[in-house]
C-alpha cells in the first residue's frame, strides 16, 4: 500500500514539473537549439546507397557528397555503433557486423 501511494506521489511531482514548461519557452528554445548543433554536423555529407548481406558479414554501401573527409557511425540496436570515416566524393562499402549481429538501422554523421 505504501509504495502505491508513494509512486503515485512521484508520478504527480514529475506531471507537476512538466506542465510548468510553457510553449513559448519551448519555442524560444527552438531557434537556440538549431545554433547549437555543429556545422560539420548539420551538414549531412555521408548518405546511404544500400545495405546488403555478403554471408556472414552484414555491409553498408555509403556515398560522400562533399569535398572532405567525413566520419559517420552505422546504428546498430544492443551494439556499440561502429565508426568509419570516407574520403572526399568517393563512394565506398563497409562491413559493420556478423551473422549473429542486428541489421544496421541508419547512419549518424560524427565528428572525426
Amino acid at each position: 500500500m505504501r509504495k502505491t501511494i508513494a509512486s503515485g506521489l512521484v508520478a504527480a511531482a514529475a506531471l507537476g514539473t512538466l506542465s510548468g514548461i510553457s510553449p513559448a519557452a519551448v519555442a524560444a528554445t527552438g531557434d537556440a537549439g538549431a545554433a547549437a548543433v555543429p556545422a560539420g554536423a548539420a551538414a549531412s555529407c555521408v548518405e546511404v546507397v544500400r545495405w546488403y548481406t555478403n554471408w556472414p558479414d552484414k555491409f553498408v554501401e555509403v556515398k560522400n557528397n562533399c569535398g572532405s573527409t567525413a566520419c559517420f557511425s552505422v546504428t546498430v540496436a544492443a551494439k556499440r555503433d561502429p565508426e568509419f570515416s570516407i574520403g572526399a566524393y568517393r563512394q565506398q562499402s563497409f562491413r559493420y557486423g556478423g551473422a549473429l549481429w542486428t541489421s544496421g538501422t541508419g547512419i549518424k554523421n560524427i565528428g572525426c
